[in-house]
């Protein structure tokens, strides 16, 4: 079973760069690990482009609740989410500490989005045989983002695929496409 870090560092880029990104299979793959609101979620490492201190965010007018705006890297503009928001579990009650971690979720398009983590906590490898399923409910849930639940050291780990959550057919208030 993989081991989850738990003390209060944090993950330097040059601790989560080099993971890789594997091929999904009978090899364990490799995800970055980070708290929000006690819980603890997991996306694949090679969807992350870096972890920034959190920093000012600049805010957009007539934005979704869940865009909390805009911040500066390098000369780049990257939307910061909400993710709390997003997935429909509340709103944080302060934001004076954190971590933004910036995501790439489509490589040809480019288009980084960042999202608000209170702390980054670790890399670890879990294998597909590890995760279970979404859980299947009997009420109306979307758990399209989710794809699956993990036990590590035994807390639970929501699996994410935040391509599928931030994917949208329909044209956004800043694509000019």
């Amino acid at each position: 079973m993989p081991e989850l870090q738990s003390e209060a560092s944090e993950l330097s880029p040059d601790q989560w760069a080099d993971a890789g990104d594997g091929v999904r299979g009978a090899e364990p793959q490799t995800y970055v690990t980070f708290e929000l609101a006690g819980q603890i979620f997991a996306v694949e490492v090679g969807t992350v482009r870096e972890i920034l201190d959190l920093q000012p965010i600049s805010c957009l007018p007539n934005a979704p609740a869940d865009l909390l705006g805009m911040i500066d890297v390098r000369g780049q503009g990257i939307a910061v989410i909400d993710l709390l928001s997003h997935l429909g579990l509340g709103h944080p009650l302060s934001r004076e500490e954190g971590r933004i971690v910036v995501f790439e979720l489509d490589a040809d398009s480019r288009k980084p989005v960042g999202v608000i983590a209170d702390r980054v906590l670790s890399v670890v490898a879990i294998a597909d045989a590890e995760i279970e399923p979404a859980p299947v409910t009997m009420v109306r849930w979307n758990a399209a983002a989710m794809t699956g639940v993990a036990r590590v050291d035994g807390q639970l780990i929501m699996m994410l695929a935040l391509d599928r959550l931030f994917k949208s057919d329909a044209a956004g208030p800043f694509d000019f496409d």
